[in-house]
């Protein structure tokens, strides 16, 4: 379970002015080991409970440096890939590895195809089928203009009286 910087800035200010752990942790519906580790941390990291008035700073309840290898992933790079899925209808229609290659030919970002995808998901885009509608044939498209031109003066009490 995570837990935010205000979580653990409330678990060491209710345990400083003296709630015990069971508490703690019913109020904040976070387990009471959680509670425990987070003021061990706080104590290991230089805070001082007797010490008024009450100074936690930033350092104390920051969480660690993760181990593993940086994203190459930039915001510049999301907003590229989401800006081509959205730009027009082709664009929607384009596999993740059309797009990657796009990237890499017009700006020479090397991205791969599952990064894409991975940018495209946390966008909130999904796999679907594009949808498919007829065309409209020409005496419909003539009906249609028809229509339009007769129509094209009509007032605001014209199109009240409609429905």
């Amino acid at each position: 379970m995570k837990t935010d910087i205000a979580q653990r800035a409330t678990v060491i200010t209710l345990r400083t002015i003296g709630y015990n752990t069971k508490s703690i942790s019913e109020f904040l519906n976070i387990p009471r080991r959680m509670v425990d580790s987070i003021w061990q941390r706080a104590l290991e990291r230089g805070f001082q409970p007797n010490q008024t008035p009450l100074n936690i700073s930033d350092e104390m309840l920051a969480d660690k440096p993760r181990s593993g290898r940086p994203s190459k992933q930039t915001d510049q790079i999301k907003e590229n890939i989401g800006a081509k899925i959205r730009m027009d209808r082709y664009g929607r229609e384009k596999s993740c590895e059309q797009l990657a290659e796009e990237l890499r030919s017009e700006s020479g970002i090397q991205i791969s195809t599952t990064t894409v995808w991975r940018v495209l998901r946390k966008i909130g885009l999904r796999k679907t089928k594009p949808t498919r509608k007829p065309g409209l044939a020409i005496d419909a498209k003539k009906q249609r203009l028809e229509w339009c031109l007769k129509h094209a003066y009509w007032t605001l009490e014209d199109w009240m009286n409609v429905i």
